[in-house]
């Protein structure tokens, strides 16, 4: 049996290996730069189940991602998402009635595709759409903790020489004991 010990070891005597081709890292490094997509995955449920909240809060989960610069066509997609509420342990604490605004800070530049049908179909209340603003919003009665409500995918797109813009999903809640955390991309 061979002494594999740090002290059995000649380290001005030990050849590297020389390897030919790319190693995985490379391969991995090279197509991140290949095009370009910025992903961000936010409080995703696997993620949240580590998150200790300190109070009550309701939060947008999802994956929000964007392609595209001034020289290309940008877009950006919301999907798979949806509404979580955490009580925090506090016995008996609903969410309050809560609002969740859609949002497009260039409307004139860019374009937001929602289907509010499937936002209703979901259990959100249609309060408002304002085509010119491109803003939407939607109300959503008090939910218990652990409650989960779905959120149909947004897209937002651009031509070729836009502007960034700060496209969001804005979250509240009208219980002054429940914070709400939406998300938004720049």
């Amino acid at each position: 049996m061979e002494d594999h010990s740090a002290s059995n070891i000649d380290i001005e005597t030990t050849e590297p290996t020389t390897k030919k081709g790319l190693t995985r890292r490379q391969v991995a490094v090279g197509a991140a730069w290949a095009a370009p997509v910025v992903a961000l995955a936010v409080a995703t449920p696997f993620a949240a189940a580590s998150v200790v909240f300190d109070s009550p809060t309701a939060y947008v989960t999802g994956t929000l991602t964007a392609t595209g610069t001034s020289a290309t066509a940008r877009s950006a997609t919301y999907s798979g998402g949806s509404m979580t509420y955490n009580s925090a342990g506090v016995s008996g604490q609903d969410s309050g009635n809560l609002t969740l605004t859609v949002y497009n800070t260039k409307p004139t530049i860019w374009t937001t595709t929602i289907s509010t049908a499937a936002y209703v179909s979901a259990g959100w209340t249609l309060v408002s759409a304002n085509i010119t603003t491109q803003t939407y919003v939607f109300a959503h009665t008090a939910v218990t903790n652990g409650a989960v409500v779905t959120m149909p995918s947004v897209v937002w797109n651009a031509p070729k020489g836009s502007t960034k813009p700060v496209l969001g999903i804005d979250l509240e809640s009208d219980n002054d004991d429940v914070s709400a955390l939406g998300l938004s991309l720049s």
